[in-house]
């Protein structure tokens, strides 16, 4: 059954479950993947049983079928989720399963044209349904990795219609997935470092807030005292290091959301509850989205913020340079676990306990009077560019320059 992978699909499947989740043994493993990607889920489930998974269970996901409830389904059962959904979350979460994210759509367009509306009520009620799991996600209570298969659909958007789309994407993604060379699994670990390092610069000083200047952009971001910068490998609250993406370039943090001032221009375009946006703006006022506006796609984007009242409101803010490997391709994605690693960005929408000292096991309220949003959405809106400067400023006014034309000089 196997015959047809190739030894780079086995690397690539060895780093996911090793390097990536970091798959323990006797754990078991859910493995989210889109229909199309069988082929390489069947790989990744015979490699996590090789590793000593207890049990994998493989739940394919199909955008098409979603598509045809968005159309066809009465308006009076839009929100019903069943009740499953939501126990599956709970035993994951308490079992301590691992999950892997296999992310790569057929049909990358396939929301274009849906009803805003209705795409925005069943999104709504279906992150309700999972908000145990993304607040599990959000405090890193279990390992959890998002990565990447390509496919043809999504392949031919990136490189232009092409015949060799599987030669060409691999070209591409090699290196920055750092699979060009044998020992990706020790070229990961040393990236880590360097993104420690950078993580570590940014704590010592611990910053006040962050000033964001660039094409369209001209942002305050205020931090929480207890906010903190984390970036690579996360720790799981049974111990064990993970990576949450692989691709990762980036170093991030948990702002103040309370303590946004002024207006933000995104510089790549991004898909919104699975409707693409394009040339997205925002204006703040403590702390809140009060206009906004974008040049294609900016009714899915009023739907978005509309999800529940702290939609609004910054989640997290995200450095990344120039030496990033994806933002050196030259290449839009059309994917946002790639693009958010080619560019600084800001997510709205939930925040991450886990780069805010002592958050963890927090209500909500009490996380919301720290400063740490609590929302059912979690969105990246990517800024960066090569005309990008970041200052940080101190309590006492001093500042640190830590981008300078979309590069780190720290």
């Amino acid at each position: 059954m196997m015959a047809d992978m190739t030894d780079h699909d086995r690397r690539y499947a060895g780093l996911i479950l090793g390097t990536g989740v970091n798959l323990r043994e006797g754990q078991c493993l859910l493995l989210r993947a889109d229909a199309c990607s069988r082929r390489f889920a069947r790989l990744m489930s015979s490699t996590a049983y090789g590793m000593g998974a207890r049990w994998v269970e493989v739940a394919y996901e199909d955008q098409a079928l979603e598509r045809a409830r968005l159309d066809h389904s009465s308006e009076d059962y839009l929100e019903f989720v069943p009740d499953f959904v939501a126990g599956r979350a709970h035993e994951i979460v308490s079992q301590g399963w691992a999950v892997v994210s296999l992310r790569g759509p057929e049909h990358p367009d396939i929301m274009e044209g849906v009803d805003p509306a209705r795409l925005g009520r069943a999104r709504k009620a279906i992150s309700i349904a999972g908000r145990e799991y993304m607040s599990a996600i959000a405090s890193n209570l279990i390992q959890w990795n998002v990565c990447l298969y390509p496919t043809a659909g999504w392949s031919r958007k990136v490189l232009g219609d092409t015949a060799d789309w599987e030669e060409g994407i691999w070209r591409v993604l090699d290196p920055i997935l750092r699979l060009d060379e044998e020992d990706a699994p020790s070229r990961w670990l040393s990236h880590d470092g360097e993104l420690k390092r950078r993580c570590r610069f940014l704590n010592d000083r611990s910053f006040d807030r962050f000033v964001l200047t660039g094409p369209g952009t001209r942002l305050q971001v205020g931090m929480a005292p207890g906010s903190r910068f984390a970036g690579g490998r996360c720790v799981s609250s049974s111990g064990v290091g993970f990576f949450p993406n692989i691709p990762t370039e980036e170093v991030f943090s948990t702002p103040d959301f309370r303590r946004t001032e002024g207006r933000l221009t995104c510089t790549r375009p991004l898909y919104l509850m699975g409707a693409r946006v394009e040339e997205p703006w925002f204006v703040f006022r403590e702390g809140a989205v009060v206009e906004c506006g974008a040049s294609r796609g900016s009714e899915v984007l009023e739907r978005y913020l509309e999800t529940d009242a702290q939609a609004r409101y910054l989640g997290e803010i995200a450095l990344v340079g120039g030496d990033s490997p994806i933002y050196r391709s030259g290449l839009l994605f059309h994917n946002v676990l790639l693009d958010e690693n080619a560019a600084c960005h800001v997510a709205l929408g939930n925040g991450y306990t886990d780069t805010v000292e002592g958050a963890s096991g927090k209500t909500d309220r009490e996380l919301l009077e720290m400063g740490c949003n609590v929302s059912l959405v979690h969105t990246d809106f990517m800024f960066g560019s090569p005309g990008l400067s970041v200052r940080g400023l101190g309590s006492d006014g001093t500042e640190t320059t830590i981008m300078r034309d979309g590069e780190f000089v720290i």
